[in-house]
């Protein structure tokens, strides 16, 4: 289920479809560098980022945070750019949880694990290190930005 997204463009190919954790989001929001990058490509189209509502929400939760200094009043637009950046879908089900459980040692991760496969995007941006080790298609920001930068060298991407 499509939540919400905006700017979409087409290439004449199918976009690549990269599930984004909570971490990635934040450090995007907070940072500027390639997890900043990689959300604005996705703004503009160059890639179809996805995330769940769960992630979200734990975005949110840890923009609230002290040490992030964010006034209350910003934290409403830096979700609304996230919104326009990242396609949003549903939960996962209890049945897709039980399903990775097992698979990873921190328990935390099932979630984005079992969203990833669910949602079947073809590369998962993590900075953890489980994830990378264990999950087939997990990459790192800079790995997947080389990627879609590498493939999309032929058109003219403008990013401020």
């Amino acid at each position: 289920m499509r939540l919400s997204r905006e700017n979409e463009q087409d290439f004449g190919k199918k976009s690549l479809s990269i599930f984004v954790d909570a971490n990635t989001i934040v450090s995007a929001l907070i940072f500027e560098g390639n997890e900043s990058l990689l959300l604005k490509l996705g703004a503009i189209g160059a890639c179809t980022l996805v995330t769940s509502r769960y992630v979200i929400d734990e975005v949110a939760r840890v923009l609230e945070r002290r040490e992030f200094r964010i006034r209350k009043d910003e934290l409403p637009l830096m979700l609304q750019f996230v919104n326009r950046a990242v396609l949003v879908r549903e939960n996962v089900g209890q049945h897709d949880l039980e399903r990775c459980y097992a698979r990873l040692d921190d328990k935390k991760d099932v979630h984005v694990l079992a969203a990833f496969e669910k949602f079947k995007c073809d590369v998962l941006v993590t900075g953890d290190g489980e994830l990378l080790k264990k999950v087939k298609g997990a990459k790192t920001t800079r790995q997947t930005l080389r990627r879609i930068l590498g493939a999309r060298s032929h058109h003219s991407l403008s990013v401020n």
